[in-house]
Formats: structure tokens, sequence, C-alpha cells
């Protein structure tokens, strides 16, 4: 089962990386094609539409981990998806006037009557698909994500070059959930029928799970809803970027990895002890693969923004600098979600997202107000803090894990990351005037710098523990077993004879 989650997990995460490199280019063009004030405005569009889609999503897919691959099952999904659909097309276009009202801007109207296409058409894929992700098999999911990432990537580039448009983003937007769901039916063929037949079945997941997506979709956009009407869309948009920069180790490594955890979890949830093993094992790791970069990107925040967005951006390398450090209290508790699925207590989800509400909306305002986007950075820190407090909380309810062994497991990455960190430091400096390939050729050298410190001290503290089960022990193990692979390779090719080569 480790094997299995692992090779899930890596496939998973293989396939989220190389969208998001996909991402990274497009983001290096258009932020050359476009300007800040474009992502400003485009920003302020998404906001609204994410908070429609996640306030509307339903745990469909999560549900039907649990429940009997039946094809009544499949079309009532499907039914459920088309139904959420309509409502979130019919709300975004209501809403669509007062927001463009609200912020002086008759621009998103349009936007939005086009963005609204985007949240539609992304649950409506080919229900089929969760037989493989039911048996830990995302090859598919990793075809899906790389198409419609290809696809976003060569409609919004184009349209930026040819028009200098902000719709060259809304274009892209659009072009991955169309492709995505036109691939998923090819990858898995199914043709649904309209039914309700068994939407009893569903009932018990999307209760607390939904409530707390219509709280957490307010959570997660509320920086940019807010800001958007204190702040001139110049502003709005390096703040935006900021954010999306920061964010992308988090896609990468914590979104990637929760189904197969999911998955895991619900076959061991009865056995308590292995249950709480995999998840200490599995928030480690998170937090050694994710910990490193959020630090790295947040001390050659000023360097790596002039390298890949150039000079129109360099405004926001203070911002991205703490936002970067903003996320890193989740990477201790990553796993939290897939464990409350698992368990079925989704009513953690509920209480989590309105103690968030209640403590994030008076800072936000506040902040936003009086000091703009910096308010708004600080406001994330604390509520970063006060997040992950509350998530441990909720782990030693579930697991009966004290917050000490919590916090103090994951010592290695940690006491490694700070290793890391003391050493390129100084390295900022020397780049600050740096230009163009030498820069390129400069940040290679932190990289390598960085990895080469990291991996080093963390096998060296693994060695010095007594070399615990654990993530290291797992690489060590990959390690030996391919290096003997290699050794028996070479001592057969030599035993054969030249003639029968």
């Amino acid at each position: 089962m480790s094997r299995r989650t692992s090779a899930g997990a890596a496939v998973l995460i293989a396939s989220r990386l190389i969208a998001r490199c996909i991402d990274f280019a497009a983001l290096l063009v258009l932020a050359r094609l476009l300007s800040p004030a474009d992502f400003g405005l485009v920003a302020i569009a998404m906001a609204v539409i994410m908070v429609t889609e996640a306030a509307l999503e339903l745990s469909l897919w999560q549900a039907l981990v649990r429940l009997p691959l039946t094809r009544a099952h499949f079309d009532t999904a499907f039914t459920l998806a088309l139904l959420r659909a309509l409502v979130v097309v019919l709300i975004l276009f209501v809403a669509a006037w007062p927001l463009a009202r609200l912020y002086g801007d008759d621009r998103l109207i349009p936007l939005i009557y086009a963005l609204a296409l985007a949240p539609a058409v992304r649950g409506l894929g080919s229900a089929r698909m969760i037989e493989y992700v039911k048996k830990l098999d995302y090859r598919r999911e990793f075809v899906l994500e790389f198409a419609g990432k290809v696809a976003a990537f060569i409609v919004s580039v184009s349209l930026a070059w040819y028009t200098g448009s902000y719709w060259a983003l809304a274009a892209g937007t659009i072009a991955a959930p169309i492709t995505t769901v036109i691939a998923s039916y090819v990858l898995a063929p199914y043709r649904p029928r309209l039914t309700l037949r068994k939407w009893r079945s569903f009932a018990g997941f999307l209760g607390w799970s939904t409530a707390a997506q219509v709280v957490n979709a307010l959570n997660w956009q509320m920086d940019q809803l807010v800001l958007g009407r204190f702040v001139n869309p110049i502003e709005l948009g390096r703040f935006a970027m900021a954010a999306n920069l920061a964010a992308l180790p988090a896609q990468v490594f914590i979104a990637r990895v929760l189904s197969p955890l999911m998955v895991t979890f619900s076959f061991i949830k009865k056995d308590h002890r292995r249950l709480t093993l995999a998840y200490q094992n599995s928030a480690i790791t998170i937090l050694a693969a994710g910990l490193p970069m959020m630090v790295g990107i947040s001390v050659m925040s000023e360097p790596l923004l002039r390298l890949v967005l150039g000079a129109q951006w360099m405004e926001a390398a203070d911002v991205l600098r703490w936002l970067s450090l903003a996320v890193v209290p989740a990477f201790f508790f990553a796993p939290l979600a897939p464990l409350s699925m698992a368990l079925n207590r989704t009513e953690i989800f509920l209480r989590l997202a309105l103690l968030e509400l209640f403590f994030r909306l008076p800072i936000v305002l506040v902040g936003a107000i009086s000091y703009g986007v910096t308010g708004i950075v600080v406001a994330r820190l604390a509520t970063a803090f006060v997040m992950a407090a509350s998530s441990a909380v909720a782990v030693r309810e579930l697991l009966g894990l004290s917050l000490r062994a919590q916090v103090f497991s994951a010592w290695r990455p940690v006491v490694s990351t700070l290793a890391m960190a003391l050493v390129i430091i100084p390295m900022e400096a020397w780049l600050a005037n740096v230009r163009g390939l030498p820069l390129a050729l400069g940040m290679s050298g932190v990289i390598f710098v960085a990895v080469v410190v990291y991996a080093g001290t963390i096998f060296i503290l693994w060695r010095l523990a007594g070399c615990p089960e654990g993530f290291e022990s797992k690489i060590v193990g990959a390690l030996a077993h391919y290096w003997r692979a290699i050794v028996t390779d070479r001592r057969i090719w030599k035993l054969v004879p030249r003639d029968e080569i």
C-alpha cells in the first residue's frame, strides 16, 4: 500500500510539476506582453469566479471513492454536476452587473460572463475516471492535466501576442477545462444519462464539506476581493502575481498528494497505529519537500522576479518574500484534509473554515483600509499561524497525537532548511546588480548549492538519529535498489559472449 500510494503520489506530483512548468512558461511570456493592470483586472474577475465555484463545489469525486462504482452512481454524479454548473452560470450572470458597479469597471461584465464557462465545464468530466483513481492509477490524470495546460498555453500566449489584451488570460482559463473534459471521455468512455436515483448516497458526503467550502471560498479569495476595492489595478496585479508564485509549491506538492492519501487512509482507517504512522510520515514528507522551496523563494525573491518577470514586477518582491513564508505553516498539517475525509469527520472542515473567517475578516479589512497590500500580507501571516495551531488541535482530536509530536517530529527538515538558508542568504546580495544570462547562471548556482546543502544536512541528521523509518529510508532504499540493478546489468553484460550481443 505504501508503494502504491507513493507511486500514485509521484505520478500526480510529476503531473502537477509539469503542468505548473507550463503555467510558469506562460506566465513568463504573458508578464512581458501584458501589464500589471491587466493582471489586476482579471484577478478581480477570477476571485469572483473562484469564490462562486468553490462555494458551490460538490465533493462528488470524494464520494465516489467510497461508494460502489455502479452505472446509477456515475449517472447521478454527472447529473448533480450538471445542475451545479447551471447554478454557477446563473449566479455569475446575475452578479456581473453589481460587481462591475462596485469596482467601477464595466469591463468586468463581459469578462465574468466569459469566465463563467470555466467553472461550469470543469465538473462535467467522465465519471468513469474514478475507477482508475480507486486503483491508485493516476496516469490518465497526468494526460488530462497535461492536455489542458498545453491548450491553455497555446491559446493564451497566441492571443496575447496578437492582441496584447487581458482577454488572453481569460481565454487560457477557459481553454484548459474544456480540453480536459473532452479528453476525459476519450480516456474513460462514458455516455452519461440524467438521473438522480442515487442522490441519497451522495447526500451524506455533501453536508459538512459543502458548507465548509462556502466559507473557505470567502477565505481563499478575500484578500483580492478586498484589495480590489481599496488599491489600484496595478498594485492588485502585483499582489496577485506574488500570491500565485508563492502558491506554486503548495499546488504541486500538497494538492496533488491529497487524493492518494485519502484512498490510503480509507484502507487503513480501522488500524489506529498504522493510520497514525501513515499520517506522520506523510506530513513529514510533504514538509521536507515544500519547506526548503518556500524558504528559498522567500530568500531569493528579488533576483527571482528580476529573472523571470522583468523590471515592471520588482515592486512585488517584498510581497513575494513574506507570502512565501505565510504558506509554510500549512505544510506541517497538510494531510489533515484527507485524514478527516477518510474518517468521515468532515465537520472539522466547517469548524476550521469558520474560525479562519472570523479571525481573518476583521484584520483583512483593517489591514487593507489602513495599509493596503502590506496590511493584507500581515493578515496572511497571522492567519497562517492561527490556523496551523487549530489544525494541530484537530489532528490531536482525530488521532490522539500530541502537539509536541506533531511539531517536533519534523525537526530534521526544519534544521536542514535553516542550514540551507544561512548558506544562500549572502548570495542574494551577490546577485543584486546582475542581469541577463549571468543572473540565470547565478540562480542556477544558488539552486545547486541549496539542494546540496539541504540534502546533505538532512541525511547526516538522519544517520545521527539512527536511520529511523521515514522518507529518508525510502529514498536510500530506492537508490540502493537501482544501484544494485545497474551493477547486476553490468555483470550480465560482461558474461554475455560478444557474438550473442
